[in-house]
Order: structure tokens, then sequence, then C-alpha cells
């Protein structure tokens, strides 16, 4: 009797014959009863670490974090924590959600930076620091924190040199860093985690693993990762579980790995790449930037940088997280203060302040799905459809998602494209963007970048985290046949979520930042 109490107490989640629904009157979310349990590491059972993969693998993360119904109540149960009376000890982190940021677009986050520069702690709390000890919330003033540990998850997440800057100016991979920080800065007993790795380049991602790996170590903490099925389940994790409609399976990790041997995926093979020079670069060119220099009070992002692109050309920027991707493609967009004086051009016609281009000029020609969209959308208040044709919608920018286009039926070229998509949208197009799935709704920002027929497409991170390979595919086919003379420039650290492209622009960065052109064979 005595063992099963303390197994029961050093239990972190106990679902038993648990049955779910969004609901009390809806169906089940799953065919069958769930049974799944989270132990805690120093029981050495095995049962600490756990990756999860499958269609649903994001539905049953939510599940362990305590949303959706249980039936009965008792089918799920966290026997430690309401042992503990701490609640705070489940931290879930779901990176489609920004929940404790300001939501502003990029135009915002670099005008307000312009302004800011390097934060001072005692005159602004929203630094890097503060947002990830909490002292940015008023609730947490009086909370008492051990000074050596945070210093030890900014050394692990590689957040030192990061603290004292204002926490939106951060690129993606340095804010999902920081993000894992704040979720384990008061030492939960559960960190559920859905897709960790997403947006971060090799090298981030190893890190992140290993830091994950180290901190469960120290804390004795349990966690649960989702992973799409083609990712690497790392060497640490001990158990993995399938999900589908019918529920939660277990399986063997050599089976996962023979199966992902086997996926198919839209670009096999990494093209080879050469570098050459810009003046090998041949056509009418688009987009021109000559001995473009742009910096943050003395922070240079880029100095003396000479990029031409021709029009109808495709293009991967290529680089670690912080080398200044989203920053160019800011400047390109219109987004970026700097953009306005005179580092680029336009069809030969350097943009600058009183040239009678607006903001709004330029971004009628442009097309772009990216996170910071992503995580704009009014996800309970639009339908994937209201999304996409959104896009239609001259005069209001990319990033403003409340208009509708006056004639709703979609012209010939959007209708050409929608066809394409016709039994996707029959499917799935008046749901709300929230209950769409992650492939659903990287399809619907895509589309809704692509139904105007921009000249410019920007693909920033448009294809991660799309567990559907086919969607995937048939957005590939549709960039590399259907976009006659469009300018494509995309973003992505595995090379087979981007589309086929003709050259890579590589940037480089820290100390030594640089940048080749590169053309792919």
């Amino acid at each position: 009797m005595f063992a099963l109490n303390r197994r029961l107490q050093q239990c972190l989640l106990k679902i038993s014959d648990g049955v779910f629904k969004q609901d009390f009157k809806g169906p089940s979310i799953f065919t069958n009863p769930i049974n799944f349990s989270i132990y805690k590491p120093e029981l050495n059972s095995k049962a600490s670490l756990w990756s999860i993969v499958g269609k649903k693998k994001s539905v049953f993360l939510n599940i362990i974090a305590g949303k959706y119904l249980a039936v009965p109540p008792t089918g799920r149960t966290y026997p430690s924590v309401v042992e503990s009376h701490d609640f705070k000890s489940v931290q879930f982190l779901n990176f489609t959600d920004n929940s404790g940021l300001d939501k502003v677009h990029l135009s915002a986050r670099y005008e307000t930076y312009s302004h800011k520069g390097k934060l001072e702690m005692n005159d602004d709390t929203n630094s890097v620091l503060n947002y990830i000890i909490g002292a940015n919330n008023y609730n947490n003033l009086h909370v008492q924190l051990d000074k050596e540990y945070i210093q030890e998850l900014l050394s692990l997440f590689n957040l030192k040199h990061l603290q004292l800057k204002w926490i939106n100016s951060l690129s993606n991979g340095q804010m999902r860093r920081s993000r894992i920080a704040k979720a384990l800065i008061n030492k939960p007993s559960l960190l559920v985690i859905d897709d960790p790795f997403l947006g971060l380049d090799p090298q981030a991602t190893d890190l992140v693993s290993n830091s994950l790996h180290q901190i469960s170590k120290e804390l004795n903490l349990g966690i649960v990762i989702g992973l799409r099925s083609q990712d690497k389940i790392p060497d640490w994790i001990e158990r993995t579980a399938f999900v589908d409609d019918s529920g939660v399976t277990e399986v063997d990790r050599k089976s996962i790995e023979s199966s992902q041997a086997n996926v198919e995926t839209p670009q096999h093979q990494e093209p080879t790449l050469v570098e050459i020079s810009n003046q090998s670069l041949s056509g009418p060119i688009h987009l021109e930037f000559t001995n473009a220099s742009v910096a943050y009070k003395g922070l240079k992002i880029f100095e003396d940088f000479y990029w031409k692109i021709p029009q109808g050309s495709k293009w991967r920027i290529l680089g670690d997280n912080g080398t200044g991707k989203t920053t160019l493609l800011s400047i390109i967009t219109g987004d970026h203060p700097q953009s306005w004086r005179g580092v680029i051009s336009i069809d030969g016609k350097l943009r600058k302040t009183g040239s009678g281009v607006t903001f709004f000029d330029i971004n009628n020609d442009i097309g772009i799905s990216s996170p910071e969209l992503h995580a704009l959308v009014p996800m309970h208040t639009k339908t994937m459809k209201e999304v996409i044709l959104n896009g239609l919608v001259p005069d209001i920018g990319n990033s403003n998602f409340m208009y509708k286009p006056k004639d709703q039926v979609p012209n010939e070229w959007a209708r050409r494209i929608l066809d394409k998509f016709s039994d996707r949208l029959q499917q799935n197009g008046d749901k709300l963007f929230s209950e769409l799935t992650i492939s659903e709704q990287k399809l619907a920002l895509f589309l809704r970048a692509i139904v105007k027929q921009p000249r410019l497409l920007i693909l920033d991170e448009a294809f991660s985290c799309m567990d559907d390979v086919s969607a995937m595919k048939q957005c590939h086919e549709v960039v590399a046949n259907d976009l006659g003379d469009m300018t494509v420039l995309a973003i992505g650290h595995i090379d087979w979520e981007l589309p086929r492209y003709d050259y890579v622009l590589k940037l480089v960065g820290d100390e030594d930042r640089n940048y080749q052109i590169l053309k792919a064979e």
C-alpha cells in the first residue's frame, strides 16, 4: 500500500479510460478511451520523457495540459500537482500562441526599437530578462527567484548577450528560446512543448535539445514534446506515442525511425550551391540593394550590402537565427524605418522619403506568409475562406485581417489558384481559423499571400510545422509552375520545406557579419 501511494504521489499525469470532448454535448475527440501516464524521473520508470507524433499530436498535448473536457472528470488527474497544490508546476508551450507578448507587426516592432535601442533595466521592464523572470507582470513583483538558476537558464539557452534587449526585437528563434526559459523559471514538474524545434537553425536545435535534457535531470522534470512524424527524436527521449483519430498508441522508436526513412518529402535532394557574383545575374532587375548599410544604435546589421534580384527569380535566404533575415525582409516590405533611407531600389527607382510611394502602394505588390502574420490572425472570428479572400483587399497592407473584399467572387487568377485546392477548401473553408490544423492554417496564409497575384512573394517559414506533406507539395507545385514572372523570396531551415529555388543569399551573423550569393545547380 505504501509503495502504491508513493507511486501515485510521484505521478505527474494519469489518464485512465479518459474520454475527451470540446463540450458535453459534442462527440468524443478520439474513437477509443485514452490511458496514459507520466511519472517523475526519480522513479526511474522510463516514463518521464515522452515524444508525441501523429496528426492529432497537438490535440493530445492540449489534453495533457488540461484543455478539453474529461468525461468523467476523474479520467484525467494530476496526483502530485494536487498533492503540492501548485498548478504552476504544469507548463504548456504552443508556439502558435503569442500570449504574454505585445502583438505588434514588424513596422511597430522596428519603429519602437529605433527609439529605444539598448534597454536599461531601471527604465523599461520589457527586456528579455524581465520577460523571462516575470518582472513585467505586476502579479510577480514579490516573487523570490533563484538568481543562480536564472543565470543558468540564460546560459543554457544562449540568452545572456540578449538579456537587455527589448523582447519584441528578437528574431523568431531567439524568441522561442526565451519562451522556453520563461516556462522553466518557476521550476515546474511537467513541461509540455508542441514543436520545440520549429524555426530553429540546426545549431539552435541542438542547443535547445541538450538544454532540455540537462534541465530535466536537474529538476527531476517530466517533459513531453510534440514532433512531426518526419522530425528526429532526441536521443534522451524515453518513450514515444502515436496519436490519430482512434486514440493514443505507444510505439517503438525504431518503428518511427524506419517510417521516417520512407517519408516522401517535396524536395528529396539538396541542390549543389556554387558561389557567384551579383554581376552574373541577368535580366530586368526587380529589387536592388546598392552599398546598403543598416544599423541599430551602432549595432551593425548590414554594411556595404549589394544584392540585386532579377524579376521572376526564386531565392532562398539562408542564415542562422539572428543573422538579419527578418530585418532584410522588413526593409523590402517597408516595415523597417530605414527602408525609406535610400537603401533599396524597386525597378531602378530608389525608395526614399518624399518619393510619392506609400507603404500601402508597396504592399499591394507583395504577398507574404510569416510567423508574425500568423500571430495576428483573428482566430476565433475569421473563417479559413475569409482569411484567404482578405488577401484581395487593396490598400490595407499585409497585416490587416479585418476587411473583406467588396466583390466576394475571386478574380480569374485567384479562382484558378483556389481551384487547385478546391477539395480542401470545400472541407475546411467555412471553419473558424482556430478550428483548423496547423497545416490548414499555413495553407490559408499561403493562399492569402498569392491570390492577389503579387509581383513579389515572401515565404518566411511559410511551410514550417506542416504535417500534411501532400498539402505542402501542392503549394510547392504552385510556386514552381503557376506564378509566371513573380519573384519569390523564401526562408526556412529545412531544405525540403522550401519550394525549389534558383539562388541563395547566405547571411553570416555575430561579429563577422557577411554574405554570399550562391546559385543552385
